[in-house]
């Protein structure tokens, strides 16, 4: 598949409307780094204080996501013009390293397609298993996803410790 092609992830969420899962590029760093704070911010602060927000998000910034969108799989999702969501995967480690939903879509079926764009790519380079480590909030998201829960850990911030819950899924090709 070439770096730059678009393609649709079918699911059963198709019903809120036409959501386009595409490899990230570089210039979409910026609209990355604004969900994923947005996302944090919103969408977290239900399991996590003020506090522990505010040091996760202050570590983020646009650059960061340069390397990991050369590296790929990066993929954004796309509603009309604008990025919706994201998901990469380290493909060295068979990790998710980050799935974020813009909170205006959360629960509309994005995080569940930008999911399996990521878990797609993973049985084509040949993963069995994928790990990812979920923040409280999501992790309800990630079981009925298939995603099996292990012993919760602390993750450090650069001044703050919080609790997260890494989670293993084994790769199941489907036949058609």
């Amino acid at each position: 598949m070439s770096r730059e092609s678009d393609f649709k992830v079918r699911s059963k969420y198709d019903k809120y409307g036409a959501v386009t899962i595409r490899n990230a590029r570089q210039v979409d760093k910026g609209a990355i780094w604004e969900i994923h704070i947005r996302a944090i911010k919103e969408l977290c602060k239900s399991h996590y204080s003020e506090r522990e927000l505010q040091i996760w998000t202050e570590v983020l910034k646009p650059v960061r996501y340069e390397e990991q969108i050369s590296k790929g799989p990066f993929f954004v999702a796309v509603a009309g013009d604008s990025i919706i969501g994201f998901g990469n995967l380290n493909q060295k480690s068979g990790e998710i390293e980050a799935l974020y939903v813009d909170p205006e879509y959360a629960g509309r079926g994005v995080g569940i397609k930008i999911l399996q764009a990521l878990e797609n790519q993973a049985l084509d380079l040949g993963l069995k298993l994928l790990r990812l480590t979920s923040s409280l909030n999501a992790v309800r998201f990630y079981e009925r996803a298939g995603y099996k829960p292990q012993k919760q850990k602390r993750w450090l911030l650069p001044s703050e410790m919080v609790v997260c819950v890494p989670m293993v899924k084994e790769l199941v090709e489907e036949l058609s």
